[in-house]
């Protein structure tokens, strides 16, 4: 909280500091650029922090995605502009395992010994998150950054597909659709004529009930024990445009 708390007053201090829009930049430039509409195309990398990650043999579980921002600044509040962000995209983490495939008639057999020859297969479980999300956002031009952070609730659309076996008829697979709140904040450096890029942070949490059975050996009909669509964390680069 203190990084970002000095990071703030080295906004609210630089932000309207009369000093001309560098390179065509003019969304650095808070009194004559008014309004404000921003287009962020993300990449992210996740970081499962939640119930899920017992899921996983991986610790902290990582994972990849993409995202869109739409954003539209139209108030202003001193040196801040105000207004609100539609936010969606997708995060998947995946995990390898490899399965023993059972032996039939056509499995080759080991000349030397009479046995037939062991082979494996690799499959990819998964666990995906959709976000849909809606909310208000704030803006600081600081000089050379435009600092952006917000917050929003809306829809998580999850799937959960585990590989229990080299049958694909043994996967499990759950689906559920909850309710989500995300908060995040942005570094952007603008380049050339307002567009450029953006370094930030993201996090969603999902109020979900859904829950699975951790261990896969488990027999038919145990009880599931722990919640799979829980919290997550995004670290996001930001191709980013302001109009």
């Amino acid at each position: 909280m203190l990084p970002l708390a000095a990071l703030l007053a080295t906004c609210l201090a630089y932000g309207a500091s009369g000093l001309p829009a560098p390179r065509g930049n003019t969304v650095l430039d808070i009194a004559e650029k008014k309004r404000v509409f921003g287009v962020s195309v993300i990449g992210r990398m996740g970081i499962l922090i939640g119930a899920g990650d017992v899921l996983f043999d991986r610790r902290p579980p990582l994972g990849f995605g993409f995202g869109l921002a739409l954003r539209y600044h139209a108030l202003r509040l001193g040196p801040m502009r105000f207004g609100f962000e539609f936010q969606g995209g997708h995060t998947r983490f995946p995990e390898r395992n490899r399965f023993t495939v059972p032996a039939d008639p056509t499995t080759p057999v080991d000349p030397n010994t009479g046995m037939p020859i062991g082979q494996e297969v690799t499959r990819v479980s998964s666990l995906s998150h959709t976000d849909l999300t809606l909310g208000p956002s704030f803006q600081i031009p600081a000089r050379v950054l435009v600092i952006e952070f917000g917050a929003g609730a809306g829809l998580m659309i999850s799937n959960w597909r585990r590989m229990r076996s080299a049958n694909p008829w043994e996967d499990e697979q759950t689906v559920a659709y909850d309710p989500l709140v995300r908060a995040g904040i942005s570094v952007g450096v603008p380049i050339r004529n307002n567009h450029g890029l953006a370094l930030g942070v993201d996090w969603q949490k999902a109020f979900s009930r859904t829950k699975v059975v951790v261990d896969p050996a488990a027999p038919v009909g145990t009880k599931p024990d722990s919640v799979v669509f829980d919290m997550l964390l995004n670290v996001t680069l930001a191709y980013q445009a302001w109009f």
